[in-house]
């Protein structure tokens, strides 16, 4: 049975929960990042002293940690970009999970499961966007993406080349790493 022109195309039970957990997600996402500056609830893990968060704060990485967790809810909620939103949120989602769940205490041990567990929903939902970001040899990088279309090479390295490429990236990050050390 074909859908008629402009109709919405059937959602099975999994896309419609996947979008629910998004829209959840995003919401918490953009709640918790604006609640830094606009202190809707006590955050008492922002508080100076010891610890992770506190150091997060006086470095400022918190800072871009909300604004990141601002945008990525932003996006999630507004259905935009929402497969590159759902990656970028991993890193934060791992780190407000081990904090929570560092803790040991059941309600944070179930923040961290239930946020792992809507991202990985959430991005279980949009695997076919990823299935090229899985592929064990991707091929050379290029252009093909902005020029649309075009034929794709998958051609790798020689052997040669390709050590020759990777010693070459280890060294570079090396002598980049001593040399700003240097004092």
């Amino acid at each position: 049975m074909s859908e008629a022109a402009g109709a919405a195309p059937k959602r099975g039970a999994f896309s419609t929960f996947a979008h629910a957990c998004q829209f959840f997600f995003g919401g918490w996402f953009l709640f918790h990042g604006l609640n830094y500056w606009l202190a809707f609830y006590a955050d008492t893990t922002i508080l100076p002293g010891p610890g992770l968060i506190p150091a997060l704060v006086a470095s400022g990485v918190m800072t871009v940690v909300k604004v990141l967790e601002i945008v990525i809810g932003l996006a999630l909620l507004a259905d935009l970009c929402a497969p590159l939103a759902i990656v970028a949120a991993w890193p934060i989602t791992l780190m407000i999970a081990w904090v929570n769940a560092s803790h040991l205490r059941p309600f944070g041990v179930s923040v961290a499961l239930i946020i792992i567990f809507l991202n990985a929903i959430m991005s279980f939902g949009h695997l076919d966007r990823y299935r090229a970001m899985l592929a064990i040899s991707a091929g050379p990088p290029n252009l093909h993406g902005f020029r649309g279309g075009g034929a794709k090479s998958t051609a790798r390295l020689a052997l040669l080349p390709h050590l020759i490429a990777a010693v070459a990236g280890i060294a570079a990050a090396t002598g980049v790493t001593f040399w700003s050390l240097m004092r």
